[in-house]
This record gives structure tokens, sequence and C-alpha cells, in this order.
């Protein structure tokens, strides 16, 4: 299985928001919808392997964690605003103190980036950075943990949290590419691997 975390630095978490605008009234929610369609579509399919993560750290509500299942998603199309209408619907949905499936396969409910950390403890986390080894000088698990930010980078006290569960800190190359490019090339050099 393959998870993939993109932190939401000011993502909305109440959906009064214009879908038509999720740049500017959602707080950069279309990174999110754009990171989602890498992590999970390929030509004419959809990646049932891979598990998407993401915390929304926005007003008014926050934090909100959406976890989206690959293989238990249903409907949901490869373009941003009919990600970003079942990304709304997660945020709506939410209830306090529950796990809500807001549709099938998208999960909502209220964790902190450690909460998540240590529910997924047994996987192997890679925090991606310039600064990192290659990623073609590391031997990748099966049951890796990929952790990204938005256009933001984690914070320091997120970083010390996947320190202490052992993560490694890779790179895709010196140059700072965008989130959803990363997640799409990530999928693309493990197809290649395996």
């Amino acid at each position: 299985m393959r998870h993939f975390y993109v932190k939401s630095t000011k993502g909305m978490t109440s959906g009064e928001f214009n879908i038509n605008d999720t740049a500017g009234s959602a707080g950069r929610l279309d990174i999110i919808a754009r990171c989602v369609n890498a992590a999970f579509w390929i030509s004419h399919s959809l990646r049932t392997d891979v598990v998407f993560h993401t915390i929304l750290f926005g007003p008014p509500n926050s934090p909100i964690y959406i976890k989206i299942v690959g293989k238990k998603l249903r409907k949901v199309q490869p373009d941003e605003r009919n990600i970003s209408i079942f990304l709304k619907k997660a945020i709506e949905r939410f209830e306090e103190d529950r796990v809500v499936e807001t549709t099938p396969g998208i999960f909502a409910s209220r964790k902190t980036f450690e909460d998540v950390i240590e529910e997924y403890k047994d996987c192997d986390f890679y925090l991606l950075g310039e600064d990192g080894s290659d990623i073609s000088d590391c031997d990748v698990s099966e049951n890796a943990f990929f952790i990204l930010g938005d256009k933001e980078d984690l914070v320091d006290e997120e970083v010390a949290i996947l320190e202490k569960h052992g993560a490694k800190k890779v790179s895709l190359g010196k140059i700072s590419y965008l989130t959803s490019h990363c997640i799409g090339f990530l999928n693309v050099y493990l197809d290649r691997k395996n």
C-alpha cells in the first residue's frame, strides 16, 4: 500500500467557499484536489493500492483530517472541480468525536498530525525535501508513507514527530516541484521499480 500525506496549511474547514474559486476562497484546496488526482488516477482507471491523507489547518474549525482510500472510492471524477466538490462534502459532513465516511472511500475526522503518524507507525515514512537523500539511492519499502507540504514546508514540531518515527528525508532533485507533480513522479517511479 502507498500512502501520501499533504499538509493543507490554510485549507478551509468550513464548506462556505466558492467551489469555482478553491484557490482563493478555500485556502488553496485546489492544491489538495490536484494532489488527489495525481495520487489516484491513471489512464482509464483508478489506483486501488493508494491512500491519500490531508489535514486542513485553515479557519474556522481546524484541524480536519480527510482520508481517501482508493479501493473504496466511488463516483469521483479526476477533474479538479469534481474532486473539490467531494472535499467540500467531507468538510460539511464532518462530525466531532467520530470518523464519518462522508462519501464512499472518503473519511473525515478530528485528528492531529501526530495522531495520523501514530496510527500508521507500522509504515515507513519518507519526508520529501530538496535537501534529502536522492530517491534513487533509497530502497523504498512497499509500505511507504510519503509526507509533503503544500506550498509551505512542515513546521519543526511536525518534522520532530517524523524523526521520532524514523522518517527518512528523500529528494526528487534540487528543483522545488509542485506537490502534485511530486506525487505523480513517485507513482511512476514506484510503478517502474515493481
